[in-house]
């Protein structure tokens, strides 16, 4: 260690070893905040004080924490969705989230679209990390308020089977589907399984598929339809308590008018 210098002889200076915080006063504070740090992470709120983490206002972050659960729930739902493997993914960010940094949303984004294959854990640290390690094809975008929602965040996924696209926003009970492959739907916060089809909008289809879940003692606990058009194509969201097998799914699928159906897990 240095042993002379200038600084040594002033009156009014006052040198300590580089352990000189390494009081038991500082070293319960440290744990402390280490601990508290821990507890956010594991919520899935981030770390305050992580020396390797992009700089972004608290504020910031306390706006955007509510829409990682958003963007990572549409992501999940679009990658189940798709058909095939996965391609090119487009993300858009409208409304007052679009003036912000949105590293927090393009985590939870990663983290959402590898949910089924891995439990890998992304965060805004490793996030671009995983995208470069992945081979991942992610592009932002940012706009202006959509016309119905202030705030709206959309994935679009470019698969095989063409173009899968998932949009969701935050309402007051949480986090919002409110559209699937362009058409508006209403899928409220909640966990379990849903039945996705795309079928004719035409009398007695509700009725079909519901007579067919009861016939397997599957329980609905909400349903809702999407449409453009009086009897054109509609998109019908069905919840269930209880996960269909490949056998009823595949009864599901020849419904007359049924033009497709997955089943997806929240």
């Amino acid at each position: 260690p240095l042993t002379q210098h200038p600084l040594f002889g002033l009156e009014n200076v006052v040198l300590t070893p580089h352990l000189g915080a390494s009081t038991a006063e500082a070293q319960e504070r440290v744990a402390i905040d280490v601990a508290e740090q821990v507890v956010a992470v594991l919520r899935g709120e981030p770390a305050r004080y992580a020396v390797n983490a992009p700089l972004i206002p608290p504020e910031t972050l306390s706006f955007l924490a509510p829409y990682m659960a958003v963007a990572g729930r549409a992501a999940s739902l679009a990658i189940q969705l798709c058909e095939g493997q996965m391609g090119e993914v487009q993300v858009y960010y409208y409304g007052d989230l679009a003036s912000h940094d949105t590293t927090p949303l393009r985590a939870a984004v990663v983290k959402g679209l590898l949910s089924a294959i891995t439990e890998e854990h992304v965060n805004m640290v490793n996030v671009d990390i995983i995208i470069r390690r992945r081979g991942l094809r992610i592009t932002e975008h940012h706009g202006p308020a959509h016309e119905t929602y202030a705030n709206l965040i959309t994935v679009v996924i470019a698969g095989p089977g063409g173009r899968t696209s998932v949009s969701g926003t935050l309402a007051h009970d949480g986090p919002h589907i409110v559209s699937v492959n362009e058409f508006w739907v209403d899928i409220p916060p909640g966990e379990g399984y849903l039945l996705v089809c795309e079928n004719l909008d035409r009398p007695g289809m509700i009725g079909a598929v519901g007579t067919l879940l009861g016939r397997y003692d599957v329980n609905i606990s909400f349903m809702n339809v999407g449409r453009h058009e009086r009897r054109g194509r509609a998109l019908m969201v069905l919840a269930l308590d209880e996960p269909l097998t490949p056998e009823q799914l595949k009864a599901v699928r020849q419904i007359p008018d049924i033009y497709s159906a997955r089943l997806v897990r929240l």
